[in-house]
């Protein structure tokens, strides 16, 4: 008996080489090729834009289970969910980054507190608004092309013809699209130099707004030169 137990004793103390655990085929090898790299990359550029960015407060960024195209900031848990539906529309990393900056924008408000969220809730068209533009920002100092905003916008979002106030969650696309343009135009001009303008999904844009781009270019223009004979 005794030797048996010295003899058992041994058997334990002899190292095992541990063999990976895998879980219904996946491993750490193969993880992302399982689940897709959606959510890889959803991770690494919500966390690029805050990290760029200095932003101070915590923001989760999740992969929705559903097939419609859609984002969504929430503020009871300040995350940024994006439907797998929309991974359809988006083309690059610079897409994403334009989606996950304009919810991250949103969540970063709702830190305010509930009376911010009151107000979001009853003035939405403003604070849409103020994502689009915020979210360019953010864009530019993570190290992404912010012209992708103009890019995706054009490809997913829907020109309603509701356009009723406060009543209305968000701005027409067209309108959004503008406005997004004009900020590019004024604060960061050097983008709209870059290959991202040969996106057939922007050339197409600036088919439909020509007439008011072309307008604005003519506004800035006299602008800059009353400065230069100041």
């Amino acid at each position: 008996m005794k030797k048996f137990l010295i003899l058992l004793t041994m058997l334990l103390a002899i190292p095992v080489q541990a063999e990976e655990v895998t879980i219904t085929g996946i491993n750490m090898d193969n993880m992302w090729n399982k689940l897709g790299l959606r959510e890889e990359k959803t991770y690494s550029v919500g966390a690029k834009i805050l990290n760029a960015n200095k932003i101070e407060k915590r923001v989760i960024y999740n992969v929705g289970n559903f097939n419609s195209v859609n984002a969504c900031a929430s503020y009871t848990n300040k995350t940024v969910t994006i439907n797998k539906g929309t991974f359809k529309y988006i083309d690059n990393d610079d897409e994403l980054a334009a989606i996950l900056a304009h919810e991250t924008a949103h969540v970063i408000d709702y830190y305010d507190g509930f009376g911010k969220a009151v107000a979001m809730t009853f003035n939405k068209k403003s604070y849409e608004n103020k994502a689009d533009l915020l979210s360019v920002d953010y864009m530019v100092k993570a190290g992404y092309n912010p012209v992708a905003a103009i890019t995706f916008l054009n490809k997913a979002g829907n020109e309603s013809l509701l356009d009723w106030g406060i009543l209305w969650s968000h701005p027409k696309t067209s309108k959004r699209l503008f406005k997004i343009y004009k900020y590019i135009y004024v604060k960061y001009p050097k983008y709209l130099s870059s290959d991202m303008i040969k996106n057939i999904n922007y050339v197409n844009w600036t088919y439909t707004a020509q007439k008011d781009i072309n307008k604005f270019q003519q506004k800035e223009k006299e602008k800059a030169s009353k400065r230069g004979n100041l």
